[in-house]
């Protein structure tokens, strides 16, 4: 009879724990639900990408410009100066060599941006990582100039239809509408 009445007890206490962990849990995806960006705040991080993506674009179409056969490596350190893998907020994100073990995604979004990228297609969406929202965007990159092939010899000639990666971009949303 003890020992029922042990085995008894100990399940409603594991009932109770696990009651409490599942009531935790919807509380914190209610909380979370509760406090997604307003439209305002989400429409101001989607401006600033613009802006980001406007000022990488002519950061590298100078690149572009300088890079020459001759100077070819002193072009590969300075784009990897651009996109230091310590910047979560702008990454170059492909599967075609050269690669860098961070150069692969990171996370789903980026799992699931890489593949549209490498069908042509960008991607937006706002979530959250690490307590905080995010505005995040994919820019499909092509084989677009002739400087790709000069840092990517297995690239080959100028072909603005070879898929071969993504720029990822991430721009905290402020957590109030202006």
């Amino acid at each position: 009879m003890e020992r029922a009445e042990l085995i008894v007890r100990r399940l409603l206490v594991c009932g109770a724990v696990g009651g409490v962990i599942a009531a935790a849990l919807v509380l914190d995806t209610t909380a979370y639900a509760d406090d997604r960006p307003g439209s305002q705040a989400v429409q101001n991080a989607q401006k600033t990408s613009d802006l980001l993506l406007a000022t990488i674009l002519a950061a590298l179409g100078q690149e572009f410009k300088e890079t020459t056969a001759d100077n070819v490596e002193l072009g590969k350190q300075s784009i990897s100066l651009i996109f230091n893998d310590q910047n979560k907020d702008m990454r170059l994100v492909g599967v075609l060599h050269p690669l860098r073990a961070t150069d692969i995604p990171q996370d789903a979004f980026e799992a699931a941006a890489l593949a549209y990228a490498m069908n042509g297609q960008n991607l937006t969406d706002v979530r959250r990582s690490d307590d905080k929202w995010y505005y995040r965007r994919s820019v499909a990159l092509s084989n677009f100039d002739p400087s790709c092939s000069l840092c990517h010899t297995n690239f080959g000639p100028v072909n603005d239809k070879q898929w071969v990666g993504a720029l990822m971009l991430r721009v905290p949303i402020a957590s109030h509408d202006y």
